[in-house]
């Protein structure tokens, strides 16, 4: 047997050339060429859908704006009315214009009112024509002031028609009958003054 020669020392073990099929060396270059311009497209894609977002929050805010402008003009003139009959010093000079006053704002009211609003400003009205008892008429103004307080400016409001009403009324605490009118349920209210209003509660 012969013996096994040291290997020199210019000499060097190496493993046996391997070339990848070419389809996998594209591969391998173009996988990180993909994911590049994928990023690219996700992050544009993702900028535009941020700044049409803006664009919708901005018109939206643009239209909430506009559209409390609109309620403002509308039942700022009619409210100034209601406050003026209820002043006594008032009353005369506010009697002459509230019936243009009250015109304008029926028409317009269905239009940018909110539905309570013109639910209890339509009560109101109807009420007004078949001799309502004083607590009825007073409590159904009250619930429209209500109303518009929910609709301009404080959709969960925890005032009632007493504080809407009330604070107008100097002796109110000689006048428990009242209080009881601006808290109870309507029905109970109409069933005690015996009259039947000419809408379905």
């Amino acid at each position: 047997m012969r013996e096994a020669k040291p290997l020199a020392a210019a000499e060097t073990f190496r493993l046996p050339a391997m070339t990848l099929p070419l389809w996998l060396q594209l591969v391998a270059l173009g996988v990180p060429v993909a994911v590049s311009i994928f990023s690219a497209v996700w992050a544009t894609r993702s900028a535009r859908r941020a700044q049409a977002a803006e664009h919708e929050a901005q018109r939206l805010r643009a239209l909430e704006d506009r559209i409390a402008q609109k309620k403002y003009e509308l039942y700022q003139p009619f409210l100034q009315g209601l406050g003026d009959m209820l002043t006594p010093s008032r009353r005369d000079a506010a009697a002459t214009r509230l019936e243009d006053v009250m015109a304008d704002f029926q028409t317009f009211v269905s239009v940018w009112g909110s539905d309570e609003v013109v639910e209890a400003f339509w009560r109101y009205r109807l009420a007004a024509s078949a001799n309502p008892p004083s607590h009825v008429i007073i409590r159904l103004m009250a619930d429209f002031l209500v109303a518009v307080r929910k609709d301009v400016a404080w959709p969960n409001t925890k005032i009632t028609g007493l504080q809407t009403v009330g604070m107008r009324i100097n002796d109110i605490p000689e006048h428990p009958e009242l209080e009881e009118a601006m808290t109870k349920p309507l029905p109970e209210l109409f069933a005690e003054h015996d009259w039947t209003p000419p809408f379905k509660v």
